[in-house]
């Protein structure tokens, strides 16, 4: 149990801040209530997992068709970059790098995309619900992944909004599918 006052004492603080903190990460649905002063955090199953991830596919893949028509040759080339790092962390077995890597290619997408609301917002979404490198967990889908990463750079670079939307739509469909795997 995450107990207000356990809080106070060890950050050393006045209970205002962290009852202002506690009654945010409530409203975000990351803990819930259960006695005065005491929270549990909210564990993720299927539903949520699902739930997260519908928001998460529509904004990618609005992100992807918006950065077809927006996109910069710096936008490609941190996306590329983002990427290439992101095979290296896999390569190595390095999860926590590759996590990192992997924020910074959807960071460089939204980007590019040209919209600060839809940067702010999926950036928001992400800190609230980090994003992982599957592949590091999941070798036998690091060549997919990557080729499906390449494809959406390929199709933003030839300022396909379409097939950018749909790839990036597909990208997060299938993560929720190995997440939902995982789970089992």
């Amino acid at each position: 149990m995450i107990r207000e006052i356990d809080l106070v004492r060890s950050f050393e603080m006045s209970r205002t801040p962290i009852r202002e903190a506690l009654h945010r990460l409530d409203g975000e649905g990351l803990i819930r209530r259960v006695a005065p002063g005491g929270y549990v955090a909210v564990e993720l199953g299927p539903k949520e997992l699902v739930d997260i991830y519908q928001v998460r596919e529509v904004l990618v893949g609005l992100a992807a068709r918006l950065a077809a028509q927006h996109r910069s040759r710096v936008d490609l080339a941190q996306m590329e970059e983002a990427l290439d790092a992101i095979g290296r962390a896999c390569a190595e077995d390095k999860s926590a790098e590759a996590d990192g890597h992997v924020r910074a290619f959807f960071h460089a997408l939204t980007a590019a995309s040209g919209n600060e609301y839809l940067r702010v917002t999926l950036g928001r979404l992400t800190d609230l619900f980090p994003l992982r490198a599957l592949a590091v967990t999941r070798p036998e889908w690091r060549d997919q992944l990557d080729s499906r990463h390449r494809s959406l750079i390929d199709a933003i670079a030839k300022q396909d909004p379409d097939r950018a939307e749909r790839i990036g739509r597909e990208l997060v469909s299938r993560s929720l599918a190995i997440r939902l795997e995982e789970l089992q």
